[in-house]
């Protein structure tokens, strides 16, 4: 898979999603929910924004990947480095995007959605480095 191992990948993927489930869904949902404005109705299934979800989650992941192996990162350090350098430079500033343009410019919502994405990111690229 372009030249990538698809097996860490795929863990990688997985982890980064599940973290996403816990992190939406068990430890920041109250949170979450009142900061988006979403109600328990809105916010409960599996359709086609989880399958979305999934999607996006691998190509987040096949992205760090590449990068990671462009750098030719050896060990959990520089894969943790590498990973906090790409969503300080990426990730965050897309997800200040919402909280500048969305009506509610909700800390909350920016550091739950900037810290998911932090722990994700940091999560797949120590799975990705010791699968190497």
């Amino acid at each position: 898979m372009f030249g990538l191992k698809p097996v860490p990948v795929v863990l990688a993927t997985l982890a980064f999603w599940i973290l996403g489930y816990v992190w939406y869904g068990v430890l920041f949902m109250d949170a979450w929910m009142a900061a988006s404005g979403v109600t328990a109705d809105q916010a409960g299934g599996f359709d086609v924004y989880m399958a979305g979800g999934i999607l996006t989650t691998l190509l987040q992941v096949i992205g760090l990947a590449f990068v990671l192996k462009w750098r030719n990162v050896s060990g959990i350090g520089d894969a943790v480095k590498t990973a906090l350098t790409l969503w300080l430079l990426f990730a965050f500033p897309f997800v200040m995007y919402a909280y500048l343009y969305l009506p509610a410019h909700d800390p909350t919502l920016l550091m739950i959605d900037g810290s998911h994405l932090l722990v994700g990111w940091l999560v797949s690229a120590i799975i990705l480095a010791v699968m190497k």
